[in-house]
């Protein structure tokens, strides 16, 4: 590629010695403040390339919506939109201010339908709320008669300081005629103003009827159905947890108008269970082992704690139900705890919390040997655990482990004709068309899913080396997103010399025959495609799981010229985030294997192990054959960006709890001229920002390392954003702070942007309308299958892809929307580049759904989760480190 752009420079004599010299001289490591102290002189052609690029005077606009694309075979599709259509009724908007404020969607409902219980005249209006501010009627409310009504809502929130009477007042804000057809010349306002109006008819019943999710509509209360219906049951995932099934219903813009997007819905939920038996299950013991009498354990207590902190628990004793929110486990168990009460005379007199509750409630406690919860924010309540039970309906936002995710995947996945028949009972099942306000208000919606066309895209061609001549190119092409390695060498492979073995496992768990297999085949695997270990390792024994830092600088010292080490870890345990730490801040590579891998020692996960080693060592594993000839003509740098939030809950070595509130803005810039060598940069950002901070330092960072790199400054730059919640202020914020990045480097540098947001958290589906192309078990659309229409916007270069062939459940297109483009790329190519790079990923012999930028930067995010759990990590170190030859996230 690098040759391609030699020739593109040839524009006078002697540029090309000079690219050739300044190649030579960024081989000895140029730094960063070098490049930036060249005089204007010292520069290459760069200058007199670039287009001058006019900065609009406003703000930045979207891209707009180009012609469509001609490149594919045509295939017909089938999505789970479905038509709406109105009758024109007229629509009053108010804004109503319920005082004093509950920050609750449900409850706000709740005091809602209290006003229309109390103000029977309120049924006449059809008054719809969408648990906020906003309500909508179909004929105009008496504001001076309605305003400042009190009502009385006893029990709202179930605390000492509960308000049962609230403040009711309205405000006009509009009228209009309901339109479900969208056209060039809306508002943007209006158009969401629109929109919002006909969601929030159709969730009024809903929203009452269902336990609601975000989007999503779930039935908490579990029914005799099971399975892959439509929910209204649940699945046990373990450890006090279940998935339950519903629906997700949403109004979204499409080309033709506005729509009903349906889907079948799954999340996890804490089981409604006694406390006794959620602590068992956190325990992971049998109910009986935990009502035996033997007090728990420190580790036990610890492990408790940190799971029922935060839940909402309720008391049954007290003839209603109480509901409380735990703030602690207790470390005393219950037969030592003693509570402060008045006696006859007002004197404040100490008892035993057995005696309380028998003299009190006239019960006796039984479990005395375990410990109590302390509920309420100032921890005045102290309660037995056999008394409580786990309110229903509390989603579990907690990490789940591995058992659990495969025990989720099983009982949600369906193949897409499933998932069709699904969504089509679903549509009957719930009535959308029987809805009383959806009625009044003149809406309806069609009954079959939406058709619409779509295009296969030919494969990308792909480049190995060939095993019996390292000058001959192999070429394979991918078969719905698949191809075989068998037969040919990396494109560029690593030879190790220096390497070696270290167990961090039990000799009773995997014994030494048992590694020395592996590491036989593994030789073998990595001889046959182009990776040879040249020379045996150099180190290999046993070592115990709190020395990984130990043996690591130990391996470090002893071998200097070490190139990798290979970890054989267990399943469960803190020396996978251990070993990453040290070796990321030694600059020594590891390779982690699981022993349960190390014991199966079959040819697939060794063959994908070898693609690993070989990226991380500075290997390409495979190139594509023809890019698209707007990114092959000039030196392009290709970025992925990902901003990951850390969860709530968080495993044990993964992240500090000191970043608990923060996210890490992650950024990968491709380093070579294929793409396949990227390197990372990331940064702490506050948790609740929506755009990356530090983008413009970050891309900053990827221009210089590039340049350093191939000898070339970027003349154009492909960035895929993932996480396009807000299009409009990423596009303004972000690409404002990449034109000052380039102004910072050079105020004429210039380089054109091509800034591609994408968003894999939708819920449309798109599903083969003829049985001849549905793929595989699954019955997939084929990998490569593009949809710029139908359930596009009219008005937005935006599109779907399924880049990768869906081996369980029902693929989920990637949605693309081109924010800007300097680079006037045609829509072909922007299809196809896209479609080119959700194939050179280097973990497996499979196109990705996302393109590999985009992949490798939420690998560096779980890298730097890892890397941050110890808060005294040498960031700055870690930065030289990752600007090696390979690429160490993977």
């Amino acid at each position: 590629m690098e040759d391609q752009w030699l020739l593109s420079a040839i524009y006078d004599d002697g540029l090309v010695e000079k690219i050739r010299e300044r190649r030579t001289n960024s081989s000895r490591n140029t730094s960063i403040n070098e490049y930036l102290n060249f005089s204007p002189s010292s520069r290459c052609f760069d200058e007199f390339l670039f287009p001058v690029i006019k900065e609009p005077k406003a703000q930045f606009q979207l891209a707009a919506k180009p012609r469509e694309s001609h490149i594919g075979r045509l295939i017909p599709l089938l999505s789970n939109q479905f038509q709406i259509s109105c009758s024109g009724s007229l629509v009053y908007q108010y804004k109503i201010q319920i005082t004093p404020f509950i920050p609750s969607k449900k409850l706000n409902r709740k005091i809602v339908s209290s006003l229309k219980e109390q103000i029977g005249e309120l049924e006449e209006f059809n008054l719809v709320f969408d648990g906020i501010d906003t309500i909508y009627t179909t004929k105009p409310i008496d504001i001076g008669k309605m305003n400042n009504v009190v009502i009385n809502v006893k029990g709202v929130v179930n605390t000492k300081e509960s308000p049962n009477r609230f403040s009711i007042s309205f405000r006009f804000v509009d009228s209009f005629l309901l339109d479900t057809k969208i056209t060039d010349s809306q508002e943007p306002g209006k158009k969401l103003q629109m929109m919002h109006a006909i969601d929030t008819i159709f969730r009024q019943t809903s929203s009452g009827a269902f336990h609601v999710v975000l989007q999503s509509f779930f039935s908490i209360t579990p029914h005799l159905q099971h399975g892959h219906g439509l929910g209204w049951g649940t699945v046990n995932l373990g450890l006090g947890r279940e998935v339950c099934y519903g629906f997700y219903q949403n109004v979204t813009e499409t080309f033709n108008g506005l729509t009903m997007n349906l889907d079948v819905a799954t999340t996890t939920f804490y089981r409604p269970i006694a406390l006794v038996e959620f602590l068992a299950e956190i325990l992971e013991v049998p109910l009986a082992t935990v009502t035996d009498g033997r007090c728990l354990s420190d580790a036990q207590k610890k492990k408790f704690n940190r799971e029922i902190t935060g839940l909402k628990v309720e008391t049954r004793h007290c003839g209603s139900p109480r509901r409380f929110r735990v703030a602690r486990c207790t470390w005393k168990p219950m037969d030592c705890m003693r509570i402060t009460i008045n006696d006859s005379q007002k004197q404040q007199v100490q008892i035993s919390m057995i005696d309380y509750f028998k003299n009190r409630y006239n019960i006796d406690l039984k479990q005395r040997h375990l410990p109590c919860v302390e509920v309420g924010r100032s921890r005045e309540c102290v309660l037995p655990l056999e008394l409580c039970f786990l309110v229903s309906g509390q989603r579990c936002i907690k990490k789940l482990n591995e058992q659990q995710i495969a025990n989720l995947i099983r009982a949600t996945s369906r193949n897409a004709n499933e998932r069709k028949t699904a969504v089509l009972n679903l549509h009957d099942r719930i009535k959308i068309n029987d809805d009383p306000h959806a009625a009044r208000f003149g809406l309806r919606v069609e009954n079959e899913l939406m058709q619409l066309h779509g295009r296969v895209l030919p494969a990308p061609r792909l480049l190995y080396c060939h095993p019996n001549s390292k000058r001959q190119n192999c070429v394979t092409t991918p078969t719905n997103g698949t191809w075989d390695m068998r037969g040919k060498n990396f494109y560029l492979g690593v030879e190790i010399r220096k390497w070696a073995v270290a167990c961090f496992a039990e000799p009773s768990t995997i014994s030494s025959e048992q590694i020395h297999a592996f590491v036989l085949n593994l030789r073998k695997v990595a001889r046959e495609i182009g990776m040879p270990f040249v020379d045996n390792f150099c180190f290999c024994r046993y070592t115990n799981s709190d020395q990984t830092t130990s043996v690591l600088d130990y391996l470090n010292a002893e071998y200097p010229d070490l190139q990798l080490v290979l970890c054989i870890v267990p399943g469960k345990s803190t020396v996978y985030g251990d070993l990453k730490r040290r070796g990321d801040l030694l600059g020594v590579n590891t390779q982690c294997v699981r022993t349960h891998n190390v014991a199966k020692n079959s040819p697939h996960t060794l063959s994908n192990l070898c693609m690993k080693i070989n990226s991380k060592l500075g290997g390409t594993n495979v190139v594509i054959s023809a890019p698209p000839s707007s990114v092959a003509r000039d030196p392009v740098l290709f970025v992925g960006c990902h901003l990951s939030r850390n969860p709530t809950g968080i495993p044990d070595g993964a992240s500090s709890s000191s970043h608990s509130d923060t996210s890490i803005a992650c950024l990968v810039g491709s380093m070579d001229g294929y793409p396949t060598r990227f390197a990372p940069v990331f940064r702490v950002q506050p948790r609740q920002a929506n755009t990356i901070v530090d983008l413009g330092d970050m891309i900053r960072e990827a221009i210089l390392n590039f340049w350093n790199s191939t000898g070339f400054k970027p003349h154009k730059i492909v960035i895929y954003r993932a996480g396009i919640q807000d299009v409009e202020e990423i596009l303004q914020v972000e690409l404002r702070a990449l034109r000052e990045a380039c102004s910072s480097i050079d105020p004429a540098y210039q380089p054109g942007f091509t800034f591609i947001g994408l968003d894999v958290t939708h819920h449309t589906r798109l599903f083969a309308a003829d049985d001849a192309d549905q793929i595989g078990a699954s019955r997939n659309v084929p990998a490569g299958t593009l949809v710029e229409t139908g359930v596009t916007v009219n008005n937005l270069f935006e599109f779907f892809l399924v880049s990768h062939a869906g081996i369980q459940g029902t693929s989920r297109p990637t949605r693309y929307i081109v924010m800007w483009d300097d680079n006037q790329m045609p829509p072909e190519e922007i299809h196809e580049m896209t479609y080119q790079l959700c194939h050179t990923q280097s973990r497996c012999t499979r196109s990705v759904s996302i393109p590999s930028p985009v992949y490798y930067a939420k690998l560096v995010a779980q890298r730097a989760k890892i890397l941050m759990a110890d808060e005294n990590f040498d960031i700055d170190r870690f930065r030289k480190r990752a600007l090696s030859d390979g690429m160490l996230f993977t």
